[in-house]
């Protein structure tokens, strides 16, 4: 209560200022018309035709609204109403409207109260393992966590925090008490309840399904055999309440669709090579994070899949069976890529408190976040650090709660590379926080036991409680999970070098038709047409092949696959990856789309381009792919690559 009260008012504070400061909070504000409409008692609902004052309200364009303000005779009904998949989030506004009135500035209260509550969740997770005194000290370093504050204005993101928190709290309690039939079920209503309300937050909730079933069966106390009547009754409970709470959105994500895949898909794009810190291989599975650019490359695999489809509508059920099959095709054909991917997800998350040491908002609390700064800076890349030695420890305590604690790692850490931007994943420091005060809990305790015990041998041979440490036993659970870590990517490499030989051998493969001979003078767009009537909907994918000479290419060179207005997005630039000692020639595979212009050479003398074809066939290759295969491409890395994972090249 002490923590929620003094939490409280500084998040409602930080976001007050950062309002003062400028800073336009984004959080889809114009999705938000059926909380406006049940604020003010029209249900959830949205008003057809459109109401100007609301529209204005929705674009921001005006800061309050009356309710008065909208007319009696307005006609609402649910007719294109996309927000149900929102219902909780929108319940949660228009309550707080409903309390302070209809304002964008005066939405504080409501943000006060999810940072408090956000910091409470930390809180419970800093209670296990750890003493008072550090738990409370690592919720207020977590308060005054700048990614943390920076975060806090984006209502849709933020508002995961404190239930996601929560889902992990359990977790942990789950795994750490004895389990007993009034305990176990009654973790698996509240973690049910939680789930389900908020899944009608983000739909991204549906990640935390699988990790309860896991901790459930693997790592409940007494091992996976014991207690399975148990743990099945907690399985189920859990399961159904979580059906209860959601059904409304559940109902409403099968009727309507939810985009439940297009954020996964999002996030293999190529900007987010760059966030995970990727080396990419010769290929692309998106030029630009862009919806219409996902949308186009999904609905053009639905079409070949399935030749007779007709539209597909946006984050319709049918777009989201076609996105998560294709995900799906993409995860089995580039597994070494996933695996990477995860990797560097944890091992960035690791380190997310000790990265962001400026001050969240310039002039807010700079003397605070001078001192932060000069604590912190000197642990900078320490994270991965304390949360190995961390679980070490625990595995020497016992090992279930090493492999628990790993698990909980992984997997936390893991599914943000599914689209790894820090609105995604800056709560989730609260679990190198814990690994911090544990670690310097646990050297405290023994240096004040050295007096006492007897040496200092003695004391890391048994815990605080008395348990032995068996250090022999974590050293080779560290061992072992290297060895499975570099032999998983390994192998996934390995499968994936072969299956993407074979799909590029099919790309050269198949037949093909001359649409412009070389050679093709540099800064010059060639038209193209892609031999489909525009506004064929959904667009057959085209694949245009530019053949080089790579001899003649310079190492600067690039080919642009331009595209009419108003697809900016799509336009996408290639480096052709020539030089001057290389022999042989390249080519570059790029799949095109409704209201694609032509191609534009730049860098290269007149011999870099001998010609522009189309594949005759496209639709016999399931997976289309933007591809630059320079001469002796087979022999070349077939598989993103992360700074620091080199050792695990096939």
């Amino acid at each position: 209560m002490l923590l929620f009260a003094a939490t409280a008012p500084w998040g409602t504070l930080y976001w007050k200022r950062s309002l003062q400061a400028g800073r336009q909070p984004q959080f889809y504000q114009s999705y938000f018309e059926p909380a406006v409409m049940l604020a003010c008692g029209r249900g959830f609902l949205i008003a057809h035709p459109p109401v100007p004052v609301v529209v204005d309200f929705l674009e921001r364009k005006t800061d309050s609204l009356s309710c008065a303000d909208i007319p009696p005779t307005t006609i609402v009904s649910d007719q294109a109403l996309y927000q149900r998949p929102w219902l909780y989030l929108m319940l949660t506004v228009a309550f707080t409207w409903k309390i302070l009135g209809i304002s964008w500035s005066g939405m504080g209260p409501l943000f006060g109260v999810l940072f408090g509550a956000t910091i409470i969740a930390a809180y419970g997770i800093l209670r296990i393992g750890l003493s008072r005194a550090v738990a409370v000290a690592g919720a207020v370093v977590l308060a005054i966590s700048a990614v943390h504050l920076q975060n806090l204005p984006h209502l849709r993101d933020y508002a995961k925090a404190p239930l996601t928190l929560a889902l992990i709290w359990l977790l942990m309690v789950m795994a750490t008490v004895p389990p007993t039939w009034r305990r176990l079920p009654a973790i698996g209503v509240v973690y049910g309840l939680i789930l389900g309300i908020g899944y009608g937050f983000r739909t991204d909730f549906l990640v935390e399904i699988p990790v309860f079933f896991c901790v459930l069966f693997a790592f409940v106390a007494g091992g996976w055999r014991r207690h399975l009547s148990l743990k099945c009754v907690s399985a189920a409970v859990c399961l159904a309440v979580f059906v209860a709470v959601s059904w409304p959105v559940i109902s409403a994500v099968r009727r309507g669709g939810g985009c439940q895949w297009h954020a996964g898909l999002l996030g293999l794009t190529d900007p987010y090579n760059e966030s995970l810190m990727i080396t990419p291989g010769p290929y692309s599975f998106g030029q630009a994070y862009s919806d219409n650019v996902v949308y186009a490359i999904t609905t053009g695999f639905a079409r070949r899949i399935q030749p007779d489809t007709g539209h597909v509508e946006y984050c319709s059920p049918e777009y989201d069976a076609a996105s998560g099959r294709y995900l799906a095709m993409l995860a089995a054909t580039f597994p070494g890529d996933f695996v990477t991917r995860t990797f560097s997800s944890v091992e960035q998350i690791v380190r997310v408190p000790f990265r962001w040491n400026d001050t969240p908002l310039p002039g807010f609390a700079g003397d605070l976040y001078r001192i932060r700064r000069l604590v912190l800076l000197p642990l900078r890349g320490t994270g991965a650090i304390f949360v190995g030695l961390a679980i070490a420890f625990l595995a020497a305590v016992e090992l279930r709660l090493g492999l628990f604690a790993l698990f909980l790692m992984l997997y936390f850490g893991g599914y943000p590379m599914l689209q790894f931007d820090v609105r995604h994943y800056f709560h989730l420091e609260v679990l190198t926080w814990w690994s911090v005060g544990f670690v310097v809990e646990q050297i405290v305790r023994r240096v004040r036991q050295t007096g006492v015990r007897g040496g200092v041998g003695r004391i890391w041979r048994t815990a605080s409680s008395g348990v032995p440490l068996n250090w022999t036993r974590a050293g080779a659970m560290v061992v072992v999970v290297a060895i499975c870590a570099v032999g998983t990517l390994w192998a996934a490499r390995a499968y994936q070098r072969r299956a993407v030989t074979a799909l590029f051998h099919e790309y050269i493969d198949a037949p093909r038709e001359q649409i412009r001979r070389g050679p093709l003078a540099a800064n010059v767009l060639y038209p193209l047409r892609t031999g489909h009537p525009p506004g064929t909907d959904p667009y057959p994918v085209d694949v245009v092949e530019v053949e080089t000479d790579a001899a003649h290419c310079d190492p600067r060179a690039t080919v642009t696959f331009r595209y009419r207005e108003p697809l900016p997005e799509f336009t996408h630039v290639v480096a052709i990856a020539g030089r001057a000692d290389a022999a042989g020639h390249g080519r570059v595979f790029e799949p095109v789309y409704d209201r694609f212009d032509g191609v534009e050479i730049a860098g290269g003398d007149p011999g870099c381009v001998l010609g522009l074809y189309r594949l005759s066939a496209p639709d016999r290759l399931k997976v289309l792919l933007s591809a630059t295969l320079v001469p002796g491409w087979e022999h070349h890395p077939l598989y993103e690559r992360r700074l620091g994972l080199q050792w695990a090249q096939p």
